[in-house]
């Protein structure tokens, strides 16, 4: 009668736990997506901040899983898709208003990144996607 008690207790502990899984799962998921666009974020910034003033302007960039940067959209691997944007001209002729000052050696740049696997969302970066994350730096003039 004591083991039957027993197995009665470790199965209902065991499925309450097992009723866990789905909920961890989705914030792992979550949470990788938001470390690999973080780490995809910051490296597009580093890549800017060391390029010629002149050829900074509005691309798409694609990498994979792990945050490792693809030809093209049409790779099997790609999952992240990048959009790059910035306020101020390449030329300098636009200016960037940062605390009441206005400057031409500052480049406001704005990252989404966005969780398109296999290219399932036609508009990867729209504002309602809840797969993408916006990231904006302003870049200094190095030359």
């Amino acid at each position: 009668m004591e083991i039957v008690i027993a197995v009665g207790v470790v199965s209902f502990a065991l499925i309450a736990l097992l009723g866990l899984l789905p909920a961890g799962l989705k914030t792992f998921k979550g949470t990788m997506n938001m470390a690999v666009g973080s780490q995809i974020a910051q490296r597009v910034f580093n890549d800017i901040q060391v390029s010629d003033w002149s050829t900074i302007g509005a691309t798409n960039r694609f990498f994979d899983e792990q945050g490792n940067e693809l030809t093209n959209s049409n790779a099997v691997n790609c999952i992240y898709w990048v959009q790059v944007t910035t306020t101020n001209a390449a030329t300098g002729t636009n200016s960037t208003r940062f605390m009441s000052s206005t400057s031409t050696n500052l480049m406001t740049v704005t990252v989404v990144v966005a969780n398109n696997p296999a290219g399932w969302n036609p508009t990867p970066f729209s504002t309602t996607n809840p797969n993408a994350m916006t990231y904006t730096s302003l870049i200094g003039r190095s030359r």
